[in-house]
Parts: C-alpha cells; structure tokens; sequence
C-alpha cells in the first residue's frame, strides 16, 4: 500500500508538470496563431484534447491517491483495536446516557470502552446504529438474522475496505440528525403555481433577444418588454425569497454529506446476499421505482446547477433565468417526492455499516464464539468466559452457571481479586450476544434479558445525590425493571453506604424482591456476613477469587472458586500501607 501510494504522489506530480507544459504550448500557439501569424488556430485543437485527457487522469490520480488515505486510516484503526490503542480510537462519547442502566457500569462508551472495540463504521449513521444496538437489546428473531448477516459479511473483505474508501469526506462526517432533520422539515411550500410561472418568465427571457433578433421586435419595444419580464421577475424573485434562501442554507451542509451517502449506497446496490437481514437491507433501497442511488445523484445534480449561480461569467444570466427560484424549486420537490425515503435510506445504511463493524470484530477474534438464545426459559451457562475488552492471551476465563438451580451468585474476595471484572465480563457478554455480536466465550447458552448493573455508581453534588441514595435509586430501577421483563442484575459492594447489620437485611430484602420477579444474577461483597444470604433458604450460590503471598506481595489468578472465603489479608494490606505491625500491635 506505501509503494501504492508513493507512485500515486509521483504520477500527480507529472500530470501538474504536464499540465503546465500543455498550458505553455497553448500559449504559444496563441503568440503564433494571433500575432506571428504563422500557425492556425487549429493546431490548438489537439493539445485541448490532450489537456482534457490529463485533466481527468489527474483527477482519477487524486480520488486514487484519497482512497489509499483512506483505507490506511481503516487499518491504522483496526491495529489500533486489536492492540487496545484505545487514545487513536473514537470513544462514541457523543451516545452516553447518564441515565441508561447499565452503559456506564459496563464501560460501554469511553476510553477503553466497548465501542471502540467494535466500531469501524465509517460514518455517524453506522456509529449510531452501532450504539443503538448496544443500549437496547434486540428480539430473538432479529438476534438470529443478525448472527446469520454477520456471518456472511464475515468472509467478504472487500466491503470493509469499499466503505472505508468511499466518499472525499473523512470518517464520522455523514451526520443521520442533519440528513433526517432536513428529509422531514417542515416549512411553507411554494405555490402549485410557482414553478409554471417561474419557467414562463425564464422563457420569455430567452425568447426576448430572439425575437429581436428575427426581427419581430424593434429596439423600443424589446426594451419596453425586457423591462416588463424583468420587472415580474424581481417581484416573483422577492415572493418566493424566504423558501429560496432556506433551500440555499442547507445546500452547504448537503453538499457534504450526499456524496458519501450516493456512494455507499451505490455499493450496498452492487452487492447480492443471501442472508435474509441483508437481502431486506438490500430491497429498501431499491423500493418503488429506480434504485436509491440514481435518486440521489439527481438531487446532486440539481445542487450542482443551482450553484453555477455563482459563476461570475453566469451570474447575470442567471437572474434573468430564475436560476436560484428555480431550481430552488427543483430541490424542494426533491425532498417532498423523497425526504422520507431519503431517511429509510439512512436507517438502512446504518444497519449496514453496524453489521459489517461486528463482522470485522467477529473477524478479528476468530477465537469468539456465537451465542445460543434460549426461548420460554430463564438462564445464562457459559464456559470459558472472559472480558471482551482485555487482551486475549491473558485474559482470565471462568464458567458460570445461573438458572433455575442456582438464581443469583454472592461473589467475596479482597480488592483487585477481579470481582468487578468478573461482573463486567458477564454484562459485556450479554450485550454482545443481545446485539447477535460473537462473545468471548467458548460455548454460551443464555435468554435474552435486560441487564441492570450498579458497579460504577457516582454521588452528584449538582444533583444533592450521595452515593448511597444514587445506588439506592438503581436497585430500585432493577425490580422495576425485572416487573416488566426477564433482568440479569449485576451490583458491585452492593449496599457499601451502611453499616454491616443493615446492609445484610437490606441486601437480603433487594435479593428476594429480584427472585420474586424471576430475576438472575451476581453481587459482589467484601462483607462475609452477606455470604449467609445464599444459605438462608434461597437459590443461591457462594463463590470468591483468591489472593495470595505475603509481606505486602499480593498476587491474584483471577480464578473462580466455589465456597466463601475464608482466608484474612489484613496482614498483607499492613505492609502495603507500610505498616509496621509488630510496631503499632497493641500491649
């Protein structure tokens, strides 16, 4: 790709020598032709044609020379992914919500977070689709065809790359809000009659110096009738004004955004599927008459020729053509006759791109497996699972099992044992799978659920919220939400605010309003007097992580152990402290 673009650089570089050569000769030609006398006109002819012909090559050079930019930045990015580069990598920071049950807990968005190990969308649509289907988990049936669509777009390369180079626009700069916002406005129309009466007057404009021309008029008359046109022209110009000048502010920002949007659209139209989500994909852009394509390269063509309105040789002419009313016009009936397709079209190139981002993940980590969705039950087995986030080689795997015999697991251990991380590796797996993404698994059979987690939960001094009350108003959205459908909870020190005789009866209290409901899931604790709630008569299973060595030398395995611990580190968090116990050790 380097020696590529290097021969791309030389090549523009010998067509702007060219090009200036070429420019020279006409010049000369002219000195002969004009003032020597001595060549004819002519001879100008073929270095025209040639100049024309190294025009387009230089042109062709550029649009090569960009896409090679292009698809660089795309592998720069996915190094970056696989290498958990996350400062080069979009943070998706934009779809954060603070009020979301479990975005924030799972690192969903951020430095370091989920999105930017599965983006490689190359615009805002497919970011944002991307994100969609992260918040919000999907049905079984729409889980299926993804995972199918995945698995297609899986072995087909070439479409990744497609994207990555189509358009002269960087990556993220096709914005869906604007193209939506623009496709549904809602604005006062132009009269039924505008459009014949514009295409009169700019007819009669013509038709003035022909007449004169043939003879038809004479000077008085033509004058008296071109002030007549003219002056009906700048009244009609002066009615319409309003709907002409906001057709011409959003040209600006269209001019941006459709020549990507035609180009991936062209792309996805050449394609042919066999899997039913891409083959449904495929036939929204072809509904109804020509393919979305060919519609949108209509409307560029209209923005075009509205904007030689700005030709300084043209710019008169134009006004006595109605040009700007015009097609002004032109691109408003555009929009009504299309705007809602335009925003069908938007909607499925996200989908698109979305799909093609997990089949680059799926790509990437062929060590991933595909998740099994269970129908009419509530249960989550999986083997071998690790977090999705950390890097594969030393990423530590654990089993778990929740059903039916064992409802919710109370998980103790001292700190950086990987409680938290354990909790994230379970969420972060259910996410993947509720998106139809492959997860770090090697085998994982679960329901599809909600997900409620309070593991990163944060006071608010604007808001008059302490950490406790803001936990507590989690823990309350999790039974609410475990009301209406199946809820995989996840909560991290759960009850850490308060003291251990109320934090063992509340905890035990919130574990039974969840099982109560059919919920499943994992706490975890440093408090061992919670341990005696899985042994209190409810479904419910004891396990810890370990930590080992001694003077200070902690040391984890990150290994999921059945029982309750039972070992003390308070010997070891003395010496981390600096400590001397034998020095402060009481009489």
């Amino acid at each position: 790709m380097i020696s590529d673009t290097d021969d791309k650089v030389s090549s523009l570089s010998f067509y702007n020598v060219g090009l200036a050569g070429l420019g020279f000769i006409a010049i000369l030609i002219l000195y002969y032709a004009f003032i020597a006398k001595a060549l004819p006109l002519v001879a100008l002819v073929p270095v025209a044609i040639l100049a024309v012909f190294v025009l387009r090559q230089r042109h062709a050079c550029q649009r090569r020379l960009m896409q090679l930019w292009n698809l660089a930045e795309y592998y720069e990015k996915g190094t970056a992914r696989l290498n958990r580069k996350w400062e080069s990598l979009d943070t998706g920071e934009v779809f954060v919500d603070q009020d979301h049950c479990y975005s924030k807990d799972l690192d969903l968005f951020g430095q370091g977070s989920l999105f930017q190990l599965l983006c490689s969308a190359r615009t805002q649509m497919g970011g944002e689709t991307l994100a969609n289907w992260m918040r919000v988990p999907a049905s079984v049936n729409e889980i299926h065809d993804r995972q199918a669509a995945i698995s297609e777009l899986r072995e087909r390369r070439e479409l990744p790359e497609s994207l990555a180079t189509a358009g002269p626009t960087q990556a993220f700069d096709c914005r869906p809000d604007f193209l939506k916002t623009w496709a549904a406005e809602s604005c006062p129309p132009f009269p039924s009659w505008a459009r014949p009466l514009a295409f009169v007057l700019a007819l009669a404009a013509l038709a003035l110096p022909v007449l004169f021309w043939r003879g038809l008029l004479d000077l008085h008359n033509l004058w008296l009738c071109a002030a007549s046109v003219l002056t009906i022209q700048a009244i009609s110009a002066l009615a319409f004004r309003p709907q002409v000048k906001r057709v011409l502010e959003s040209m600006g920002p269209l001019s941006v955004e459709l020549p990507i949007v035609r180009e991936l659209l062209e792309i996805v139209e050449r394609e042919r599927f066999s899997s039913a989500k891409l083959r449904a994909l495929a036939a929204t852009l072809a509904h109804d008459g020509p393919a979305a394509s060919s519609k949108v390269r209509r409307l560029q063509r209209l923005m075009r020729l509205l904007k030689e309105r700005d030709n300084e040789v043209f710019t008169y002419v134009s006004f006595c053509l109605l040009w700007g009313t015009q097609f002004a016009m032109a691109i408003e009936r555009w929009r009504l006759r299309h705007g809602a397709e335009l925003q069908t079209w938007v909607a499925a190139l996200g989908e698109f791109e979305a799909l093609i981002s997990l089949s680059t993940y799926s790509y990437e980590h062929p060590g991933d497996s595909v998740p099994l969705l269970l129908e009419n039950s509530h249960e989550l087995e999986a083997e071998s699972l690790g977090h999705p986030l950390l890097d594969e080689v030393t990423c530590v795997r654990n089993d778990v099992q929740l059903g039916d015999a064992v409802r919710f697991l109370i998980v103790s251990g001292s700190n950086m044992s990987g409680k938290s991380t354990f909790l994230r590796a379970i969420g972060l797996n259910v996410v993947l799978a509720n998106m139809g993404a492959p997860v770090r698994c090697a085998k994982l059979r679960l329901s599809l659920m909600t997900i409620g987690a309070a593991i990163r939960i944060q006071d608010s001094v604007v808001d008059g919220r302490s950490h406790f009350l803001a936990e507590m108003q989690r823990l309350r959205r999790m039974i609410e939400i475990a009301n209406e459908s199946p809820l995989l909870f996840l909560a991290d020190e759960i009850m850490s605010g308060t003291n251990s005789h109320d934090r063992r009866i509340a905890t035990e209290w919130v574990v039974r309003a969840l099982m109560l409901r059919g919920a499943i899931g994992a706490i975890t604790t440093h408090d061992l007097a919670l341990t005696e709630i899985a042994m209190n008569g409810l479904p419910g299973r004891n396990v810890y992580f370990e930590d080992s060595g001694e003077s200070g030398n902690l040391s984890f395995d990150y290994k999921l152990r059945q029982g309750v611990l039972s070992r003390s580190n308070a010997l070891n968090i003395a010496h981390l402290l600096g400590i001397d116990t034998a020095a402060v050790k009481p009489d």
